[in-house]
């Protein structure tokens, strides 16, 4: 997962007009497709919005002491810029699901890196209680817990996601593709000028998304030494949609899944981040993904939160959501 140089080999492993606090408005994001897929997609409208962390690192120190992190951590958040998304494109209304998935596999004869490169994925082992990898038995196909084709893809790297999005533009005769980075956060906020969609309070999460219980954050560490009882659904992925959108129309940016982008991960980019549409570094070692999964904390769902992986990371936690080119 994250966050600094030090942990990664360790954690590896609809409204007409919604004015901001800022006096910034997106416009009406209300018109939906479903593809010949079955996904959902929302449009959203071009807008202008603050990107990046909303409030001071020490506010966030203070915010999330269980959390026991310094401001050097959040560093990447800053500084807050301005972002222009010059224009509308089409986001999936929730992220690709097991069985969207099972479709591109069966068209395209598809593996993912997880099932041929022989060292698998991640999983729940139920007889620790624990998540465990990488491990040949794990991948998209089975995380070690009960899923549908419903519950969002998992164990996907940024390669199987792209060759998704590289099948179904051929499907279709339409460019799609993952986010930007700087599109993922504008979608997630919808306007929002909070740490969550649903306001600034942490406890706010439990209504609007699957995220590790804010009070397990006083009992455990690290979530890769949780014990999660096998029959706590509550700790698991949740179906697609099973929450309440955010102001877009748009479910699960907080929780449940983390959401591969399309950029490579640059900690300085901020400070020279174009205005207009940044597309993220040219270059880099670690793609981004946003947004926090079912076993994450509060800190790290927030919208402004960055994460990273190498392009060929799988996890338990991991999926992605689609995006599409307008017209």
């Amino acid at each position: 997962m994250r966050v600094h140089a030090s942990q990664r080999l360790t954690l590896w492993l609809i409204v007409c007009c919604l004015p901001s606090a800022r006096g910034q408005t997106v416009s009406n994001p209300a018109a939906e497709l479903t593809n010949a897929l079955g996904m959902k997609l929302v449009r959203i409208p071009a807008g202008e919005f603050q990107m990046g962390g909303q409030e001071s690192a020490k506010e966030l120190v203070t915010a999330f002491p269980a959390d026991k992190q310094e401001p050097e951590y959040f560093r990447d958040e800053y500084p807050r810029h301005r972002v222009r998304i010059t224009k509308p494109f089409y986001l999936g209304k929730y992220e690709v699901t097991v069985g969207q998935f099972r479709q591109f596999v069966q068209d395209a004869g598809y593996r993912t890196e997880a099932e041929r490169d022989g060292v698998g994925g991640w999983g729940y082992n139920p007889a620790s209680g624990k998540c465990e990898g990488p491990k040949p038995q794990y991948h998209w196909r089975n995380p070690g817990f009960a899923q549908t084709d419903n519950h969002p893809v998992l164990n996907v790297t940024w390669h199987d996601a792209a060759a998704f999005c590289q099948w179904l533009s051929r499907k279709e005769g339409k460019t799609y593709r993952l986010p930007t980075e700087a599109e993922w956060e504008y979608a997630c906020r919808a306007g929002t000028v909070t740490r969550y969609h649903s306001g600034d309070d942490p406890a706010t999460l439990r209504q609007v998304a699957q995220v590790f219980d804010v009070e397990g954050q006083r009992a455990f560490g690290h979530v890769h030494q949780l014990v999660i009882a096998g029959d706590d659904q509550r700790r698991f992925p949740a179906p697609v949609g099973r929450f309440p959108p955010n102001p877009f129309g748009l479910h699960d940016m907080h929780g449940n899944a983390w959401e591969w982008c399309a950029d490579w991960y640059g900690e300085e980019y901020y400070a020279q981040s174009p205005t207009n549409d940044p597309p993220g570094p040219e270059s880099g070692e670690l793609r981004v993904r946003r947004g926090g999964g079912w076993n994450s904390f509060a800190l790290w769902a927030r919208a402004s939160f960055r994460n990273w992986n190498t392009p060929d990371s799988r996890c338990v936690n991991l999926g992605f959501r689609v995006a599409r080119n307008d017209g």
